[in-house]
């Protein structure tokens, strides 16, 4: 049995068609001590059928362990989003709810024919000398997590520097508990910094500038840099 509705894929039909460029979505799934994993591939699957340029691979963790390696996943679900040539773009869960829109915006955008970030976002990228690791805890039911999920992932795309994490909190409860994670969305930036709540675009850049420069080795609040502006 299918878990989109007639009318839900025929909306996303209609959405797929603003896709110019092949998008590749990797899906990593097991039978075995995951009882999310079934629902994500039927998700998948049916999206699979929904557009001629959507390009989905299913692989096994431990089967197909060297891929796996290679492309960092640690925990299943996973799937990763992108033009077919890097893995920096990763959903950790099932995508339901409002991740299941992050995860449509992240494949329009990656196949689009736009570039959705700002130019300072994008001077911002250019101008990284360190690595970012942003993880972003989420919940299907949190209708503000969307906005802070697709603008971690659209910094992953566009830099090489960037690797995002979109978290589905409640299905890793550990990892929730490791980063403190009362409320979402939360998002984790290089294990140190963290932002509670959806920071808009110019807000998140503004705060990284000053942190990286600032460059703490204790846990630090984003807002708190942009409150002593």
């Amino acid at each position: 049995m299918g878990i989109l509705s007639d009318s839900d894929a025929a909306e996303v039909t209609k959405i797929f068609g603003a896709l110019v460029r092949d998008v590749h979505v990797k899906v990593y799934t097991q039978k075995l001590e995951c009882p999310t994993c079934t629902d994500t591939e039927t998700i998948l699957r049916e999206l699979d059928g929904l557009s001629e340029r959507l390009k989905v691979s299913f692989l096994n963790p431990q089967t197909d362990s060297e891929d796996a390696r290679k492309d960092g996943v640690e925990r299943v679900p996973a799937i990763i989003v992108s033009d077919g040539t890097h893995c920096r773009v990763k959903f950790y869960g099932t995508p339901s709810g409002y991740e299941f829109s992050s995860l449509l915006t992240t494949i329009i955008d990656t196949g689009g024919s736009e570039e959705p970030l700002t130019e300072g976002t994008i001077q911002f990228l250019k101008d990284l000398d360190t690595d970012l690791e942003m993880q972003v805890f989420v919940t299907p039911t949190c209708p503000h997590c969307p906005a802070a999920a697709v603008l971690a992932s659209r910094m992953a795309r566009y830099s090489s520097r960037v690797r995002s994490e979109v978290i589905e909190a409640n299905e890793f409860p550990e990892l929730s508990r490791k980063f403190k994670v009362q409320g979402v969305p939360r998002t984790i930036v290089n294990g140190v910094f963290y932002a509670e709540g959806s920071l808009s675009e110019t807000m998140m850049t503004d705060a990284l500038k000053k942190g990286l420069a600032d460059d703490p080795s204790i846990e630090t609040n984003l807002l708190d840099y942009l409150r002593h502006n």
